[in-house]
């Protein structure tokens, strides 16, 4: 992968992060927080998304994407299944209406991605390895580690 899509994937990680622990509750579209927004986003990028995926990737907990995917099951942007032979496990998918809603995230997400990308074009080599450096660095921080 090359430097400026590792930047780029390592920033967002880095948004996303900071944004869910601030903002995650903050009503940012059409009624749904930002953890709801990106909750359906990763069910479309999981296969056989449920609660531990989900709150693996987002980095959250199970409890607090039991509660997002109750509320998104509420508002019919998810609907729950089981698989064949496995009736302890809980999966999601997304309904039309949250297909719609992750298309444009998605949309949103790329046209961020496209403007970033512009930015770091006036940079050199060595310079964006630094930065990669320390977005990896900063992604590995534990944020709920108190500080000394």
């Amino acid at each position: 992968m090359e430097l400026t899509e590792q930047i780029l994937d390592a920033l967002t990680r880095v948004q996303e992060r900071t944004e869910l622990l601030r903002h995650g509750l903050s009503v940012v579209q059409g009624g749904l927080t930002l953890a709801e927004v990106h909750c359906v986003a990763w069910i479309v990028e999981l296969e056989h998304a449920n609660v531990t995926r989900l709150a693996k990737q987002m980095a959250m907990t199970r409890g607090a994407i039991s509660k997002i995917a109750k509320r998104l099951l509420s508002k019919r942007l998810i609907e729950s299944y089981r698989l064949p032979g496995n009736n302890k496990e809980i999966y999601y998918r997304l309904t039309e209406t949250g297909s719609r809603l992750a298309e444009e995230h998605a949309h949103r997400h790329a046209a961020a991605r496209r403007s970033k990308a512009a930015l770091l074009e006036g940079y050199s080599e060595a310079e964006l390895s630094a930065v990669l450096r320390f977005l990896t660095a900063l992604n590995h921080l534990n944020p709920h580690k108190e500080n000394d």
